[in-house]
């Protein structure tokens, strides 16, 4: 074991020798607008469940319980509703 640290330990200290010093680490990508950013993941309001056909707010403890393969998303109460989901009685979206 303790050779494995210490082989470890002398991989990444080579490793950081290894690299500029003077070198700046790259800015992550800011999108130009918040207008752009929304456009690029369109947040979702409401998660439904395709199995027992109920939609919950995102913040819902029913919602945290739902099987990504049930998972659905919906941009609002109204779309879900129309798409035959029923609001839950736990959340009340």
């Amino acid at each position: 074991m303790n050779r494995f640290v210490l082989a470890l330990l002398c991989a990444c200290s080579m490793a950081a020798l290894a690299q500029d010093p003077k070198a700046k680490p790259a800015a992550p990508a800011k999108p130009a607008s918040a207008a752009a950013a929304a456009k690029a993941a369109p947040a979702a309001a409401i998660v439904a469940n395709k199995g027992s056909k109920i939609f919950h707010r995102t913040d819902c403890k029913a919602a945290a319980k739902i099987k990504d393969a049930n998972k659905t998303t919906f941009a609002s109460a109204a779309e879900a509703q129309k798409a035959g989901y029923k609001a839950c009685k736990v959340c009340k979206p």
